[in-house]
Formats: structure tokens, sequence, C-alpha cells
């Protein structure tokens, strides 16, 4: 199983790409084959002036056997970025189960990440993971070094690691 974990933010304190950090190391424990995509590596065009970062991020994904998408929450939305990923890069993504990894600033922007569910589903006939991970900065623990998930995030992490490798290997066979 190939999956591509893209984090879609800018941000260098992006909370969201945390999330996807950890879920990638929990899926490599499970001997899961990444492809870790980050946002902030490039710098991506629109549809109709597309770069060179479109079709490397294209050539990235187009084998992946199955995607998780890790976001912040802007204007109770996903972010631009995000957006153009997914106008520009995901033409072999037809059909395939997808994760959805959600950063927020507050709590009632729960519902957000379905505009994401809605694009992904409609256009491309993609599988939701059912378990969605939903977090926002009390979710946290803040030290001088570095910012870490709370017990109660990395428990919420893990299951959804545990279903997301599970339901795919099952899409596979």
């Amino acid at each position: 199983m190939k999956t591509a974990i893209i984090s879609s933010s800018q941000n260098l304190n992006s909370k969201s790409y945390l999330l996807c950090k950890e879920v990638e190391k929990l899926l490599l424990e499970k001997g899961v084959e990444v492809v870790f995509i980050d946002g902030k590596d490039f710098c991506l065009g629109t549809y109709h002036k597309q770069t060179e970062d479109n079709k490397k991020v294209a050539n990235l994904i187009k084998d992946c056997d199955n995607f998780i998408f890790g976001m912040a929450v802007y204007q109770y939305s996903f972010n631009a970025n995000l957006k153009l990923i997914l106008d520009t890069c995901m033409d072999e993504c037809d059909n395939k189960l997808f994760g959805t990894l959600v950063a927020a600033g507050g709590q009632k922007s729960y519902l957000s990440y379905m505009d994401l569910v809605k694009c992904c589903m409609n256009e491309w006939r993609m599988i939701p993971l059912p378990r969605v991970v939903f977090c926002n900065s009390s979710d946290f623990e803040f030290n001088a070094e570095k910012t870490i998930p709370s017990q109660d995030l990395e428990t919420r992490l893990v299951e959804f690691t545990n279903d997301f490798e599970k339901i795919g290997q099952k899409l596979l066979s």
C-alpha cells in the first residue's frame, strides 16, 4: 500500500503539518510506503498557469493507492494551496480511499472539512475514511522545544491510522 500524505499548509508553525508527520510515523511503523508532500516545498500555479511544481506533485501522487489530506481551516473551508493541489495534480485519483486531518482555530468549525469530502467524492469518486481527526490548539501541549499532540489527540491519531491502514488494505485486495 502506497499512501500520499499531503500537508497543505504554508504556515511554518502548522498544526496540520504536525498531524501529518505523526500519522506518517505511525504508518511507517506499520510498514506502509509513504510519500510525504509538504505544501511549503512547492510553488503551485493555477489550472491555466501551472508551474513545474504542479507536475512534480502530480508525479509524486500518480501511483499512490490512497491519500491523507492535512488541512488547516480557513473561512470554514480548506486552504488555497490544497485547492491548487486538487485542481491541478489529482488527475489519476479516481476511486481511491482518502482520510482527513484537520487543525482549526476553534471547535465551531468542525464541519469545515466537508467541502473537501464533497470535492473528492464528486470529482474523483474517492472513498472517505469515516474517521476524521479534528483538533484545535487546546489539543496540543507546548513546551520550550516543540509542540506535541496531547494524549487524547495521540489516541485519535492512532485510531485514525489503524482504520486507514485496515480499510486501505481491504480495498486493495
